[in-house]
């Protein structure tokens, strides 16, 4: 017998993302708020305000995050308007952590500092009703909505905490509400809820394929505390794997085979090659590379609880969102526009590949090899190395004033470098035991002349999720940051730091979006200056002057991954 209970028809009760559901507009009040976290503000924080009874259909793909309203700014204020008939949750969310309530025009008016707590993971089981392929699971008052797999699996990998919410279950025609369910989660908890019957609890996956091999040694899994873990789902893929369709996949692995009562499995294991093992049973995981020739000695498989990991990647200018995937395993999740993600459920304290691919699909466009944490919600900030110098990189460039002033770069013997490669500039350094650029250069005496080292984008990039750009640097004279958009001189926007003095002696040098104050008429507008140019980044310039020569190595990005 099923637990679902057909409610009502919802062909006028689902609205999609529009102007009828974000609060505001006529017969509303202003509230003035502050987001904070460990009492500092949050500057950009997203906001979110829905009817406490919102819905959403998916549109297109699936939707598993927050539609945003509104930003709060650069000191963590907002103004949000609120109806004066009605209540409505409020969400507030920065990278892993958020805020949510129900509000009034009362109580909203009253709201004044919102203090952000890392979010919750929540994994779950339902029943799928007869002749349907899966059920969609939501949150109300949010845009949350994910799909089961057709087992009715589902994860949802970013819930906001210490407020009562309640989930909703619909079918696969989007016509029926199934069931309502209450739940409340702790900051960084991990919850895993069967709601299917009980005599659905134990049955293995209807795609599972088994593989009743006697001669076969059987492997024991168990929990972290040494319970055996009945029923787990197991996996095996090629190290390399990545998930067959672009489409939401917010659970770890597609099970093969399930462990029996005991916690028991054998498996024909490959005789060659690289593959990730991955084992799941409720809010336990485990998974792990091995050589083909290592499989088959594995005895047992302890499980730990999972945990979850948030982070973003830097979008190409006008895109929406992007995928992200880890090698090996079958998840496949979605970025906001600002190309924020969290892969839910993963094995705790593990090395993961994540692969990115643009939302128009094709091949990944880069990797990031990650340690997940050891239990919790948690947010990685993303590095990018852009160039250690040890090689030749064909999008780094020598460059000097194109006006004609008379800047040169020079060789190391003092004849004038006519090729601009930066290959004819490469060193070793015994003090950074690696290969460094050594830059010798003249600069006319003209304020528009100027010798640059720097690198061009094969596309445009949105910066705006930038931390700061470091690198080590020694020399003569002085140097600066400039982050561009340069096509010509009519077209050309700029963020560039002040000149620093460098030291004879190797020094980081750290420059962040703040620092970058100065337009290309020179003219200090640190307000605008950054907002001008974040959005659509082309090209990365370091720029030396007053001295003689100067020294670069290990450049990094910090906070954008592209």
């Amino acid at each position: 017998m099923r637990k679902f209970l057909f409610l009502l028809p919802l062909a006028a009760a689902f609205v999609g993302c529009s102007d009828t559901n974000v609060a505001g507009g006529p017969g509303s009040i202003t509230t003035n708020g502050r987001v904070e976290k460990d009492g500092a503000s949050v500057p950009f924080a997203r906001i979110s305000l829905r009817d406490v009874d919102h819905k959403v259909l998916p549109a297109g793909t699936e939707a598993d995050g927050i539609f945003t309203d509104a930003y709060a700014d650069d000191k963590g204020e907002f103004k949000l308007k609120i109806p004066k008939e009605g209540s409505f949750r409020l969400v507030v969310s920065y990278k892993g952590d958020a805020f949510t309530t129900v509000v009034d025009a009362e109580s909203g008016n009253s709201l004044e500092t919102v203090e952000l707590v890392p979010t919750a993971v929540m994994q779950g089981e339902v029943d799928i009703p007869r002749g349907a392929d899966n059920v969609w699971v939501g949150v109300l008052g949010t845009d949350i909505l994910v799909p089961t797999d057709m087992n009715g699996v589902f994860v949802i990998p970013s819930l906001p905490a210490n407020d009562s919410l309640q989930l909703y279950f619909v079918n696969d025609a989007m016509d029926s509400v199934l069931e309502n369910r209450n739940v409340f989660f702790a900051p960084t908890e991990f919850v895993y809820e069967s709601y299917k019957t009980p005599a659905d609890t134990v049955k293995p996956d209807r795609d599972s394929v088994e593989v009743p091999v006697d001669s076969v040694k059987k492997v024991q899994v168990v929990t972290a505390d040494g319970v055996p873990a009945s029923y787990a789902a197991i996996a095996l893929r090629a190290s390399d794997h990545v998930a067959d369709e672009i489409s939401l996949h917010n659970s770890l692995v597609k099970a093969d085979i399930r462990a029996d009562a005991d916690g028991q499995f054998s498996m024909e294991w490959p005789e060659s090659g690289s593959f990730r093992l991955t084992v799941v049973a409720g809010i336990y995981s485990f998974s792990e590379v091995y050589d083909a020739d290592h499989l088959s000695e594995i005895d047992t498989l302890k499980l730990d609880v999972s945990s979850s990991v948030s982070s973003k990647v830097t979008l190409k200018t006008g895109e929406d969102f992007a995928w992200v995937g880890a090698y090996g395993l079958d998840v496949l999740v979605k970025t906001d526009d600002q190309g924020a993600y969290v892969l839910p459920a993963v094995p705790a304290g593990k090395d993961l590949e994540l692969y990115f691919v643009h939302a128009d699909g094709g091949k990944p466009f880069v990797d990031w090899n990650v340690r997940t944490l050891r239990e919790g919600a948690g947010f990685l900030s993303p590095e990018k190395l852009l160039y250690d110098f040890e090689e030749q990189d064909s999008l780094w460039y020598l460059s000097v004033d194109t006006l004609w002033k008379g800047s040169t770069y020079l060789f190391a013997n003092g004849k004038t470098d006519n090729t601009h490669l930066m290959e004819n500039h490469l060193e070793f350094d015994e003090v950074r035991n690696s290969q460094v650029f050594h830059g010798k250069y003249i600069v006319a005496s003209d304020p528009y002349a100027w010798v640059l080292v720097g690198t061009g984008m094969d596309e445009e990039r949105n910066f705006s999720a930038m931390d700061s750009i470091a690198f080590f640097a020694k020399g003569t004279g002085k140097i600066r940051l400039a982050l561009e958009n340069w096509e010509n001189y009519s077209k050309a926007s700029k963020a560039a730091s002040a000149w620093v003095p460098l030291d004879t002696a190797w020094k980081r040098y750290v420059f962040k979006p703040s620092d970058l104050c100065y337009n290309s008429m020179e003219i200090r507008a640190c307000e605008d200056t950054w907002n001008n140019v974040k959005n659509r980044v082309r090209q990365i310039h370091i720029f030396p002057s007053a001295g003689k020569d100067f020294y670069i190595d290990d450049v990094k990005l910090y906070g954008v991954l592209f």
